[in-house]
């Protein structure tokens, strides 16, 4: 028994040194291209830095058009975060609380999104974009992106307002609340962790974004982040090092958007707001 839980053991801890691995690979390398000057980096590609050598995200930021790809994903992602916690939280209250054959089909709709691969979507998409002047504007890639993520945060939503007792509404109701002030006073604040969660995931989905903001958004002046960094392994091939730097900056809102709201992701994603 005891050799057993030694080698359950030994292979558990081998596991996650390999997990760790294959997560912690890719960063690693991005570190030792990012913070090497184009001498050490010939010299030794994979070893770690011996000095942080900063010349080639000074070389990254000033690339034409870097700035500004930048500044079109955070208006993006922001204004996409937006929209998408208020329409689906408010459709998920709906769905809901109705509960009837007639706003479930609403549900089923909206589930079916997610079960449809976005490749099959592509053409059409492109053409109604096309027909209503939204290629090559942000606010297109805006409601493209709210399109395709609303159906799995409208899941997300629906599973957490179940857990929110209605006894609260009715009480709210008895003092003279009307639907929106329930909702809006009552209701949307006890959403907190799962609009943190929401958060988190739609901004990474729309900061992360590559093949909604290829169609869409093809002019340079109007490139994302994602596009930018595929141009940049395209125009800095020859020096990866710029690269990987113009890779790690855009890392960076990601990660701060990350640690800021991870506490309220596992209880958004695990429970309601308050038990029955």
């Amino acid at each position: 028994m005891r050799e057993r839980k030694k080698r359950s053991f030994t292979i558990n801890i081998l596991l996650l040194i390999a997990l760790c691995v294959i997560i912690l690979a890719p960063f690693y390398v991005a570190i030792c291209y990012a913070f090497k000057s184009r001498t050490e980096f010939v010299k030794t590609k994979l070893a770690f830095p011996t000095s942080l050598y900063l010349g080639n995200f000074l070389e990254a930021v000033g690339i034409p058009h870097y700035f500004t790809a930048f500044r079109n994903s955070v208006i993006v992602a922001v204004c996409m975060v937006v929209c998408i916690i208020f329409i689906s939280s408010t459709g998920a209250y709906i769905i809901t609380r109705r509960n009837n054959k007639f706003y479930n089909m609403f549900y089923y709709v909206f589930q079916l999104v997610i079960l449809i691969p976005f490749q099959t979507l592509m053409f059409p998409l492109y053409r109604e974009l096309n027909a209503v002047h939204a290629l090559n504007t942000l606010w297109g890639l805006v409601f493209a992106q709210i399109g395709m993520n609303v159906g799995y945060v409208v899941f997300l939503y629906a599973g957490f307002i179940k857990g929110v007792p209605i006894s609260l509404e009715e009480a709210a109701e008895l003092d003279g609340c009307n639907k929106y002030q329930i909702f809006f006073r009552i209701v949307f604040p006890l959403l907190k962790p799962i609009n943190m969660t929401v958060l988190v995931l739609s901004f990474l989905n729309s900061w992360n974004d590559f093949a909604i903001s290829m169609i869409i958004c093809q002019k340079k002046e109007m490139r994302t982040i994602p596009m930018m960094q595929y141009a940049f392994f395209g125009e800095y091939s020859s020096n990866v090092s710029v690269a990987f730097a113009g890779a790690l900056i855009a890392m960076v809102p990601t990660v701060i958007v990350y640690f800021l709201a991870q506490k309220y992701i596992v209880a958004g994603m695990t429970a309601g707001a308050v038990k029955n």
